[in-house]
């Protein structure tokens, strides 16, 4: 069949779809899109929200200057301009009682900069700074050997690291990158972040935090750039199944009924909604058995509002706490003068993930004045206060379950599966949802020229 005859349909419309669309798209294609609901961004999404008065993310997402099918991902979509990247990688975290610890990497090349910005961080005494070096030295040697079925408590003890060295960047760095606790969570799909971020160029773990919200960041511009290429957008509707014959996918059902025809299929969606489309027996393949498997792993976020930012930093870790990162962002949208709008986020929130509101404000607010007293008696003072729960955030990423992960290809011919979730070498984060969809157009334009 030419290929300009070959009919694309992509299901689900958050960063995997769209990015698989837009390189379709780009290729020349002609793609119908698929989304449930009458916006897109799936599990990265703005929204406006009646309680705060304004647009907001349903999650607090970090970037890295190694993010690089998603930086090509935004340059196709001229989007560049909505993220703001450190110059250099700099991190503060916040111990109780409002101790500072600063990690300032110098203008040095890759892992240089690390090691010499761990070597001078303020607050490490000689121990903890003699474990930094140890790690430093055994690092390239590490990602070159992973092993999954190792967790990353393990791995840090086997490497010397210091409690402190661990609650002043490694344990935050698990946290915020694969939404898990470091005593369950692989070290493999952690050594691959350090590997892409500290390992290659210094600019590779340069910290970058959206400017705008997400919905204005990415799904808007991608949906614009699909319309101005003729691709079909049908906003609102979901798929209720996969249709296949034999070993070959050739189209799929809608809930309305409605059956569409085509010779490629990317299904975008997570795991278990990607499970409920496959028809028939299909579920039994141990591809898809093993897709079962895989277990989610929620964030819940707090958003709130303060007279007074307790910090001027775009964003800070909190040590050794029950919540991970705290983020100004009044500041990071260059809001001046009225309430400041913060967001803190609590990463792999099992224990608290069924939290009455009221509660998660309680808890909230005792932090706050635990890592802030010099903002007074109570801490900073919440004005306005929502909660946002994803309770199927991410997978988790357990020691042991990377081989559950399928590739973008299957044992369905024509069919293509993306998402954060797939087996693209990196825990789930924007990256692995933008190179699935990258990966799934790569094998379909491929598997045409064959």
């Amino acid at each position: 069949m030419p290929e300009s005859t070959r009919s694309v349909i992509v299901i689900g419309g958050g960063l995997a779809g769209l990015s698989a669309a837009v390189r379709l798209a780009e290729a020349g294609r002609v793609v119908t899109l698929i989304e449930a609901t009458k916006a897109g961004g799936g599990r990265a999404r703005s929204f406006h929200d009646a309680t705060l008065d304004r647009e907001v993310d349903n999650g607090q997402h970090l970037m890295m200057g190694c993010y690089r099918e998603t930086l090509a991902f935004l340059r196709t979509i001229d989007s560049t301009d909505g993220v703001y990247f450190q110059k250099n990688l700099a991190v503060t975290m916040v111990k109780p009682g409002g101790k500072r610890l600063e990690l300032q990497c110098p203008a040095l090349p890759a892992p240089l900069h690390l090691a010499t910005g761990l070597l001078t961080m303020r607050g490490l005494g000689v121990l903890d700074k003699a474990a930094a070096l140890r790690a430093g030295l055994m690092l390239r040697g590490e990602v070159q050997r992973p092993d999954d079925n190792e967790t990353c408590d393990s791995w840090l003890r086997r490497l010397g690291q210091t409690p402190t060295l661990r609650n002043a960047f490694w344990d935050p760095l698990i946290w915020g990158t694969l939404n898990d606790d470091p005593l369950v969570s692989s070290a493999a799909m952690f050594t691959a972040v350090l590997d892409r971020a500290f390992l290659t160029s210094r600019d590779a773990s340069r910290l970058g935090v959206p400017k705008v919200p997400l919905s204005r960041l990415y799904v808007e511009q991608a949906l614009a750039y699909l319309r101005a290429r003729g691709c079909e957008l049908r906003l609102g509707e979901s798929v209720r199944a996969l249709e296949v014959t034999g070993a070959r996918v050739t189209g799929v059902t809608l809930k309305s009924g409605d059956t569409l025809q085509a010779d490629v299929v990317v299904s975008s969606v997570p795991p278990q909604a990607f499970l409920d489309m496959l028809p028939g027996t299909l579920p039994n393949h141990p591809v898809y058995q093993d897709i079962a498997r895989l277990r989610p792993s929620p964030i819940v976020n707090l958003w709130f509002s303060v007279d007074r930012a307790p910090f001027e930093d775009p964003f800070i870790g909190l040590v050794a706490g029950p919540l991970h990162w705290m983020f100004n962002r009044s500041r990071i949208e260059g809001e001046v003068g009225g309430e400041v709008m913060m967001n803190c986020t609590i990463s792999a929130a099992r224990a608290c993930v069924d939290d009455p509101p009221e509660t998660l404000q309680a808890l909230l607010q005792s932090e706050l004045q635990r890592y802030f007293p010099a903002a007074g008696p109570q801490g900073p003072e919440i004005k306005r206060f929502k909660v946002i729960k994803e309770k199927r955030a991410t997978i988790s990423h357990a020691a042991g379950t990377y081989h559950c992960r399928p590739e973008v290809t299957g044992p369905v011919r024509g069919l293509y599966m993306a998402g954060d979730w797939v087996r693209t070498g990196l825990p789930a984060t924007i990256e692995s949802a933008v190179q699935s969809g990258h990966d799934a157009a790569k094998a379909i334009l491929t598997g045409e020229r064959n």
